[in-house]
């Protein structure tokens, strides 16, 4: 499974792509003599384009999703974990000394 920064970089390609592609298409719109065919040409590709960011959206939440139910899940047994190891020593856990500034040991 890809990591999360390797899945927003991703996303972020195709997200730039998409906000790319489309300042172009807006910077260069069809003239008003163009036929019809041309305009409808156009917006069938952007919806074409929103519908695959619409995807790759989906599938990038639903990583996530799922990476987040694996770390909750690590967590619950960690905790789990931890209270029986508490149980078992008398929650006798050794604290740290605290180190003092210049104190030789």
């Amino acid at each position: 499974m890809a990591t999360l920064n390797q899945m927003l970089a991703e996303q972020g390609k195709l997200i730039g792509e998409a906000k790319k592609n489309l300042e172009e298409a807006q910077k260069k719109p069809p003239a008003s003599s163009s036929p019809i065919a041309v305009r409808e040409a156009t917006v069938a590709e952007l919806k074409d384009r929103v519908a695959n960011l619409s995807a790759a959206k989906v599938d990038v939440v639903r990583q996530i999703d799922g990476q987040i139910a694996t770390y909750q899940k690590e967590i619950a047994v960690l905790e789990k974990q931890i209270e029986e190891d508490k149980k078992q020593r008398g929650d006798q856990s050794p604290t740290p000394r605290p180190r003092t500034r210049g104190a030789k040991s």
